[in-house]
């Protein structure tokens, strides 16, 4: 008699510690599928984020292949600090307004326009040198919130007066 009660607690056991072992897999599995989940989630915005700013240079391209005026017309970072465009496409053509607008109501995309300077070997250069009136650097950035905060992107590039309009 004593042989079957010490076996069936053994059972008993075995029982609860294997429950306990599944258990924590089924929960570490679960926690790990949300990381994955959320990465996934963050690596989309990263690249939609990405896909944004290529467009916004896009867009500034299109506006000096129409007029150098569209771009040497805009306020310069040296003018006034402070000073940010923002993109609104009108079904046919891309403005920039000063209305602050979210794309899918997540993405915040801005621009800033700053004065090109060249030294004395008609290099460009960051800063000091002679003003070029036929080169903007332009600068595009995207923010957007994430699990761990606000993420900012910005891509700059140097536009020229290629075709003298």
């Amino acid at each position: 008699m004593k042989k079957n009660i010490s076996q069936s607690g053994f059972t008993i056991l075995e029982l609860v510690i294997g429950s306990a072992i599944i258990a924590g897999f089924l929960l570490a599995a679960t926690y790990s599928f949300q990381i994955f989940l959320r990465l996934s989630r963050e690596n989309n915005n990263s690249l939609r984020a990405t896909f944004l700013l290529e467009e916004g240079l896009e867009a500034a391209r299109i506006w000096r292949d129409t007029s150098w005026s569209d771009i040497s017309g805009l306020v310069t970072v040296e003018d006034n600090p402070a000073q940010v465009y923002y993109y609104n496409f009108t079904g046919a053509n891309w403005a920039t307004t000063p209305t602050n607008t979210f794309i899918d109501g997540l993405f915040e995309r801005k621009l800033q326009v700053a004065n090109a300077y060249r030294n004395g070997s008609n290099e460009l250069v960051s800063s000091g040198g002679t003003e070029d009136h036929n080169t903007r650097l332009l600068t595009v950035s995207v923010a957007w919130k994430t699990s761990a905060g606000t993420t900012t992107r910005s891509l700059s590039t140097y536009l020229a007066n290629l075709f003298n309009n």
